[in-house]
């Protein structure tokens, strides 16, 4: 990379062609000494060999007119409700304090000092800091990805440590109590929720060609999803399909769900789960009226705090107390991995360990009881023939 240097008062001033503007576009800065201008020359010339170059003019655009360009990059590739929430983190807590920053200035003490900010707050979760900043993480990914800045500053921050919400666990009894004491229309909606593990979205989007009764099958092809009040199927979560096998009990009960008169139609593409005027399910409906109330007048006061997305994990507690794999348990539930199942119920394992000791317990116990088998006794010639 031809480079210039001359004198410039009482520095050095340092200039090379700018690689993305070929021609007369010059790149230049000043520097103390000739060393320092020429030490800038070579690391200019070895970040343009090894594609790690950035041009100055790319570093010094504001992390503002870096996210338009990354919001152009969102239809049709973020789901409709992490749109909202990354709209949401961007306006409210990033583009007031970062907006009019050049990209190339927003270091690792710039985030970590923003971080800092929010926590200090007060009156945001942990969660939500740590949702703003992995916005500000995809948002200055994007940026590296554009040749606007060399690297992520958004790495080794320091985060507010999470609060893990507690998960509620039903019993087999308890999971009836609740079903039996809800409104009927939505009883068989709350046993395939406690037994199937799905979500509340994946279970609103589900049809009547979805399930195979004959088969013993229920396919989770999508999922219905409120944003901004406005109902929308979309994909799953993990954006996979996946069949899981239903229990005999779950079959009887969608075969009579299915055949009886429904306000949301007959037909394959009819949805399987409706609200009772026939339209799609608004979960925070059915929710706070009739979950809710079914939740209290049939569960002990400890449990009275049990969200319909504890159904799911009851699925995977019941699932773990039958002693299943944990994989099997990850592709019921449609995680990405098998990781994010045992983080999430690892603990419940501990206490299938145990049963299976007590198992292995009762095998031996088995066996001292048992009369001595005769001692086999092998001659010379046999013992030579093994």
């Amino acid at each position: 990379m031809p480079g210039h240097l001359r004198r410039r008062g009482k520095g050095w001033q340092a200039r090379y062609p700018d690689p993305l503007r070929p021609g007369t576009a010059k790149i230049e800065r000043t520097f103390r000494t000739k060393r320092e201008a020429e030490d800038w020359l070579v690391q200019q010339q070895a970040a343009i060999i090894d594609g790690t170059h950035v041009s100055p003019r790319a570093a010094g655009r504001p992390f503002a007119e870096v996210v338009e360009a990354w919001r152009e990059s969102w239809p049709g590739r973020l789901e409709p409700r992490t749109q909202l929430r990354y709209d949401q983190a961007l306006r409210v807590h990033l583009l007031p304090e970062l907006g009019g920053r050049k990209v190339g200035e927003i270091t690792h003490e710039t985030v970590q000092r923003h971080v800092n900010g929010l926590v200090r707050r007060g009156d945001l979760a942990p969660g939500t800091v740590r949702n703003v900043y992995a916005v500000l993480r995809t948002a200055m990914a994007y940026a590296v990805r554009m040749g606007l800045t060399r690297n992520n500053p958004c790495t080794s921050i320091d985060l507010p440590r999470p609060r893990r919400q507690e998960m509620l666990f039903l019993t087999a009894d308890e999971v009836w109590a609740v079903a039996e004491t809800i409104d009927p229309y939505y009883r068989v909606l709350a046993y395939v929720a406690a037994y199937t593990g799905l979500r509340a979205g994946e279970l609103g989007a589900l049809r009547r060609e979805d399930i195979d009764l004959l088969r013993g099958t229920l396919t989770v092809r999508r999922a219905l999803k409120d944003v901004n009040g406005q109902l929308v199927f979309g994909e799953t979560k993990t954006h996979a399909h996946r069949t899981i096998t239903l229990p005999r009990f779950l079959r009887e009960m969608l075969s009579v769900h299915l055949t009886c008169p429904s306000p949301g139609g007959s037909g394959p593409e009819a949805l399987v789960f409706t609200g009772k005027n026939g339209a799609p399910l608004r979960h925070n409906l059915l929710y706070n009226r009739y979950f809710k109330r079914a939740v209290r007048e049939s569960l002990p006061p400890a449990k009275h705090r049990l969200r319909f997305h504890d159904l799911r994990h009851t699925c995977a507690a019941l699932l773990i107390q039958q002693g299943a794999h944990p994989k099997l348990i990850s592709a019921r539930l449609g995680h990405s991995s098998v990781q994010i199942t045992l983080d999430r119920y690892g603990h419940l394992f501990p206490s299938i360990e145990e049963a299976l000791a007590d198992a292995l317990d009762a095998a031996f116990a088995s066996a001292e009881t048992a009369p001595p088998a005769s001692p086999t006794v092998l001659t010379p010639a046999a013992r030579s023939k093994s």
